[in-house]
């Protein structure tokens, strides 16, 4: 025997308990916020990065530069036109910006190739 279909408070229809759709937006909600909440405990804005998978890798990068590991293990290079400036690239399109201050590095910007390009004088 078929169970009927009856009208929940949200005024969806099912046969369930609750209603499943309001509770899927709910956690598909919760899931945006908390990503969105992420981003504020960030040295710099991460938030124009296009994909998840960029985010997470400039997170570890950025985390493992901070314990000290070296630059260079991330393929990162001084600029010719200022020494002090490190770019570590992040797959293709971007860039992370890090400022050396005596054997220190802190973290600049993150940036788009396009952007990265035009910083260096000259171009």
């Amino acid at each position: 025997m078929a169970g009927r279909k009856r009208t929940f408070a949200c005024g969806h229809q099912g046969r369930g308990q609750y209603c499943h759709r309001c509770a899927q937006e709910q956690e598909v909600a919760a899931r945006k916020t908390a990503w969105k909440i992420r981003f504020e405990d960030d040295v710099i804005d991460l938030r124009h990065l296009p994909n998840r998978s960029l985010v997470d890798k400039a997170r570890i990068i950025l985390a493992q530069i901070k314990e000290g590991k070296p630059y260079t293990d991330f393929r990162g290079k001084r600029l010719n036109h200022d020494r002090t400036l490190i770019s570590v690239p992040l797959g293709r399109d971007y860039r992370l910006l890090f400022h050396d201050e005596g054997g220190s590095l802190h973290p600049l910007q993150c940036l788009s190739h396009e952007a990265y390009n035009t910083k260096k004088p000259g171009a």
